[in-house]
Formats: C-alpha cells, structure tokens, sequence
C-alpha cells in the first residue's frame, strides 16, 4: 500500500515536470513595468515553470534578493548600472513638477529614448548571452514591448512571444512602437473616438478635441518611426542582422496581455490575440502591521485618507508638501503618505508619513475613504479594483490620460499639481469622501471588475500555457500585419475602380460626342437636300 502510494506520488511529481516549460522573460528595462512582468512570472514559477529573467548585470543582486525563485542571464558591466536607470535616478524630483514645454517635453523623451536603445545595444550586441539563450531551448518569450527589444530577442531565437501592455493599444511614454504597436497587432484604430494616450481625451470628442487626437497621433506617429523605430531597427541590423526590424518582432506576437479592461479603457476594436487582465495586479487584503493597523482604526468613523505620487517622487518638493500637508492638517480624517523628504512644517498631528506604505492593502482597509495620487496605472487599477474614490493630480506621460477615464466612470476628479493650492486640495478631498456619487461609482466601477469568469491571473497563466502547448498560436494573428500599405487601406482596389469608371465615363463621353457628331452630320444633311 505504501509502495504504491509512493508510486503514484513520483509518477504525478513527474508527470508535472514534463509539463513543466523554460520561460524567458527578456527585457532591458527595470521600471514599474517590470513589477507587472514578475507578477505574472511569479505566478508562472508557481505553476512549476522555470522562469529566467535576462537582466543587466549590475542589477542581478537586487532582482535576486526580491524574486529568487528565479533564474538569471545577465549582460553589461556589473559596475554599471543600466542607462536607463541612471537617467530615472538622476531626475531631480523636482522636473516632474514642473509645467513642460513641448521642447522639454521632447527633450526629456528623447533622453530617455537614447537611454532606451544604447540598453538594447548592451543585450543584442553580447555575442555570449544569445549564444546561451540560443541553446537553452526556451518555449517561449515573454517581454514588455515598451523601451525593451525583448521581441527582438523572441524574432533572433525563433520563439513564439507573449507581449503584456497596460493600454490597448497603447501609446509609449517613449516613442518606441507607438504606432509600430498599434500596427502590429492588425487592429484597426479610428481617431474619430479613440483617444490618444497622453491627451487625457475620452471617447466623447468635440470637433476641436478630434483634430487634436487626428493632429497628434499622426505626428507622434511620424516621431516614433523617425526615432524610435529607426533606432531600434539599427541596432539589430548591426547586432542580429539586417532582416530584423521592431515591427516584424511585434508582428510575430502570439498573444497580447493587456492590462486593462473595459472599466477603464473604452470599448474599442480587439483581435483574438488581444486578451484582457484588467485587474490581476491588485491582490486581495493582506494585514497591516500591528502598529500601522492601531493607527488605521484610531481614525474612527471619520476614515483615512492614502496620499502616495509613486516611487519616482518618494520625496516631494518642499512647496509642493507643504501645500499638501497644509490641506490634509485640516481634514477630520488621518492621513497616511507616503514621503521620505523633511515633514513640512504644516504637518498636522492627524497625518502620518511613511518611506514606503503598502499601498494595496490600505486600499483594501474598511478605514480607507479616499485615495490621493499621482495616477500611475497600478495606483488606479489598485483603486478600482477595491472601490476607493480618487483625488488625481497626474505629473507626465500616462498619467493624465489614466486619470481622465477614471473621470469619466465619475469615481474621481482632477487637480493639477503645478497650480492647485491648499483650498483646493482640501475642497477636492472632502468632495469625493462626502458626495456618496463619488463612493457609488468607484463600488460599481470595483464590482464590475471583480464580476469575472476566471481570475485575471489565471486567464493570463492559461493564455501563456496554451502558447507553449501549441509552440505558438499564429492562427489568431491578424493579416493586416502583413499587408502594404496601399492594400490595407485598399488604394489598389480603389484605383482600379477608379480607372474602369474613368474608362466607363470616358467612352459614354467619345460615344455622345461621336452621337452628337452624327445627328449634326445628318441635320446637315437634310438642311442640303431641302435647299
């Protein structure tokens, strides 16, 4: 009976090793985007999947230290920290809050573009790792696509490849495949009602907002192809040879992950590759710490108010925080926020500041009332997804646009940060915690999302696992990828009908001329006979 038992147990244990895939997770970059890559391949590794993780040298230890369930194949100097990451630990916090002008803002976006590309130069051009990643056998490939040539590695080793995205489709903070995305996964994308990222339009447009989002989206267009995708394109030219590009690695994706869902985005065209996780990076409550609970639930009925700009801007400006504190020292509930710079002066005694604060979990708290933010995508979806109404007061990039859809479910309102004052902190906060629309929306908006067939988590492990078990799925993928540009748009078809109704009216016309003709001839004629 025992020996049997033991049988059965090693057949099933080896049974699940055999189901067991390699995965590789490429990417160059280490922001808040690689925060929603491990998430998933932690999920991964917990299926029994070894996940590795391609990652620059010099932050091995640190990425080891926080996931050590996985493996790692690094590139670059171990001295050197990445590019990327020095130019982001270098910005003074004090440039977020500043008011840019299009030529800083294009300044800022082409720093961080360079920064972007000489990191793909640093993983493509290291003979040695795609050596060893050529003969690892991996099943499949998964990347951020944004600032990372994650896809470039998937097109160099044959892989299939799973992309994940916050938008659908998604315009980067970075140039890099604004459109090249878009185009990649053959969905049309009509600017008469999508709105373009970073616009903080919605899918309700006047005229004037419409020939913004057409004037912008074709220029950021323009921009990305000229400097992005051409940089991009370049280096794999002279890294993994000529016939690589961005857009042919992103045209090859099997499945597109995206994070959000219609709560947040707005109902638009889809393609069966383009698969909806809204919701699978806000955790269920986990509980505070003794001390930080104590201080939760002192607040009474009056509740708590979060306040956190992200981990970009862990020390607020000195002006900026004590306008901040100046309003939260007067509102009847406590404040929790999250600041590691010199407590202002207005500090109130009902505000408490923190380093760093577990963010999901003080959503999740009964005690929470409202949520002031810089809104960051993981900062909002954490807010939907457990009901709580927003103060945003959005700095760059994504932000705006995150904010303006939350707008529009009514479950929040907007500040903006570079000339809000106390008052209008302090009027904003109390709206959202003492209109109970505010609290109506953001519980709907929560039950909504929470109302799935399947765990957000678990569909993105299935769709992951599905791609593996098949060795790619590029029978969801659509032809447009592979269509020219004048027979997408159909200008072939179009000039043939345009050439046979030419050649149609042109003989009706030889023909009546030629009738004309006859019948003047004829009158002629009988005019003659009768003289």
């Amino acid at each position: 009976m025992s020996t049997g038992f033991h049988l059965l147990a090693v057949v099933i244990i080896w049974s699940q090793r055999a189901q067991a895939a390699d995965i590789l997770v490429a990417t160059n970059t280490f922001g808040s985007h690689w925060l929603n890559l491990a998430k998933i391949a932690e999920a991964l590794t917990s299926r029994g999947h070894i996940v590795t993780v391609v990652a620059p040298a010099s932050e091995k230890s640190d990425l080891t230290t926080k996931w050590p369930s996985f493996r790692y194949e690094t590139f670059g100097d171990p001295e050197k920290a990445p590019l990327f990451i020095e130019v982001l630990k270098n910005t003074p916090p004090e440039i977020m809050f500043q008011v840019l002008t299009s030529i800083t803002w294009l300044d800022s976006h082409m720093m961080m573009n360079e920064a972007a590309t000489d990191d793909c130069q640093n993983m493509l051009s290291d003979i040695q790792l795609l050596r060893r990643l050529k003969n690892s056998h991996y099943n499949v490939v998964l990347t951020y696509p944004g600032m990372s040539c994650g896809s470039l590695v998937a097109q160099y080793l044959d892989l299939p490849l799973v992309c994940t995205l916050m938008f659908m489709p998604f315009v980067l903070v970075v140039f890099c495949c604004h459109v090249t995305e878009i185009q990649a996964t053959g969905v049309p994308n009509p600017v008469s009602y999508i709105p373009t990222v970073m616009l903080g339009l919605t899918d309700q447009m006047t005229f004037l907002q419409r020939v913004k989002n057409t004037l912008v989206y074709f220029g950021l267009t323009i921009m990305g192809q000229v400097i992005a995708e051409r940089g991009f394109d370049a280096i794999a030219s002279r890294t993994i040879g000529s016939n690589f590009t961005i857009f042919s690695a992103l045209a090859r994706t099997d499945v597109w992950l995206y994070q959000t869902g219609v709560m947040f985005d707005y109902p638009k065209p889809t393609m069966p590759n383009m698969v909806s996780i809204a919701g699978y990076m806000a955790d269920e409550a986990k509980p505070l710490s003794e001390d930080l609970d104590s201080f939760m639930q002192s607040s009474g009925d009056a509740g708590v108010v979060i306040v956190t700009f992200g981990n970009l801007i862990t020390v607020m400006p000195a002006e900026r925080a004590e306008m901040l504190a100046a309003a939260f020292s007067r509102l009847p509930q406590k404040v929790v926020w999250r600041n590691a710079g010199t407590p202002p002066p207005s500090l109130g005694p009902n505000t408490r500041i923190m380093e760093w604060l577990p963010q999901s979990d003080l959503l999740a708290h009964s005690k929470t009332k409202a949520f002031v933010s810089h809104c960051g995508y993981n900062s909002i979806s954490e807010a939907m997804y457990h009901g709580v109404p927003l103060v945003g007061m959005p700095l760059f990039a994504d932000q705006h646009e995150n904010i303006a859809r939350v707008v529009a479910r009514g479950m929040a309102v907007t500040l903006d940060i570079h000339t809000v004052t106390s008052e209008e902190v302090y009027q904003a906060i109390t709206a959202v915690i003492f209109n109970p629309k505010y609290k109506e929306k953001a519980k709907r908006v929560s039950t909504i999302l929470r109302d799935q067939p399947q765990p957000p988590m678990e569909r993105a492990v299935w769709w992951i696992e599905h791609v593996i078990k098949h060795g790619g799925l590029p029978h969801l993928r659509s032809r447009a990828t592979e269509l020219p540009f004048y027979q997408y748009y159909l200008l072939d078809v179009l000039a043939l009908i345009v050439s046979v109704l030419a050649v149609i009216l042109l003989a009706g016309w030889k023909c009546c001329l030629c009738a004309c003709s006859r019948c003047k001839w004829g009158r002629n004629n009988i005019i003659k006979k009768t003289n």
